[in-house]
């Protein structure tokens, strides 16, 4: 890895370190930064999108809180699902804790000041360095479940599999919540929202994610795609001494994600008309 390389990844890197290595507070709340931002950043969509549903203030507490878990734990459930394991939600109360307790408190905050949801450009922009670590923790987690001794040799050398983890990881949430309309009172189901057309801006969750997992891959010299880093460096479009540790892929994965998010960001809200400001939702009941 060059010098210039190294010095470009080593602060996503540390970032995601810290992310995934130290606790909100030891004693108060001793969960992971990473999970504790991913809850945060899943409660303000899911209420972005309950807020604009007509029964949103009479919506039961037990379906909100199920929806928006679903939608958190869509990719991991998904991921794990397809790799014949136990989810750590079947065998711990920790993530619940830790997912409940900030949804609840920024639904409370959220009440207060419901014209904090109504600034999606806002948010999307700020909010962009999260949303690019959020995902890769993700998909990267997916792919860690491939190193697990129970997972079949047959989907862990399968190229096809890294990519369909990797779209599972990122966007499982989101495609559980938009085709069962899990921020409404009435669940039902209707065509998954990558099969419904809207370009390529509209599934970025999904592909994306395939395309983050073939970068993380690719780098950290995974057997599956050894082939595809050798063909490249082959064709002179990466440097033979790229090959970088899993950190260093998980860095260069949340770079991906970076201009991926950021691309959307800037077509939704900076290259078309703006869309009209929707008035504050009423408050949960």
């Amino acid at each position: 890895m060059t010098a210039t390389t190294a010095h470009v990844l080593r602060p996503v890197a540390d970032a995601l370190v810290f992310l995934t290595n130290t606790t909100v507070h030891p004693t108060l709340f001793p969960y992971l930064w990473g999970p504790t931002l991913h809850a945060a950043r899943i409660s303000i969509a899911y209420q972005t999108n309950a807020r604009k549903q007509p029964g949103y203030a009479r919506m039961p507490w037990a379906t909100y809180i199920a929806g928006y878990l679903i939608m958190c734990w869509g990719g991991t459930l998904t991921a794990h699902f397809l790799c014949g394991l136990p989810p750590p939600q079947l065998y711990s109360f920790h993530p619940y804790i830790n997912y409940v307790a900030v949804h609840v408190a920024l639904t409370l905050l959220f009440s207060v000041f419901p014209q904090l949801l109504t600034h999606p450009k806002l948010l999307d922009t700020a909010l962009l360095p999260i949303d690019a670590s959020m995902r890769t923790n993700a998909v990267t987690g997916a792919l860690a479940l491939l190193q697990h001794p129970r997972t079949a040799p047959e989907l862990v050398t399968s190229p096809l599999f890294h990519l369909i983890l990797g779209a599972a990881g990122s966007a499982g949430g989101g495609v559980l919540a938009g085709t069962f309309n899990l921020w409404s009172a009435d669940w039902q189901f209707s065509t998954p929202v990558f099969l419904r057309g809207g370009g390529a801006m509209a599934t970025l969750d999904l592909w994306g994610g395939s395309v983050v997992a073939a970068v993380y891959s690719t780098f950290s010299l995974h057997p599956a795609f050894a082939p595809v880093f050798v063909g490249l460096v082959e064709q002179g479009l990466v440097a033979k001494d790229l090959t970088l540790s899993t950190l260093g892929a998980r860095a260069m994965g949340a770079l991906s994600f970076l201009a991926l998010f950021g691309s959307r960001v800037w077509y939704t809200h900076y290259s078309l008309p703006a869309a009209p400001q929707t008035a504050p939702a009423k408050k949960r009941q």
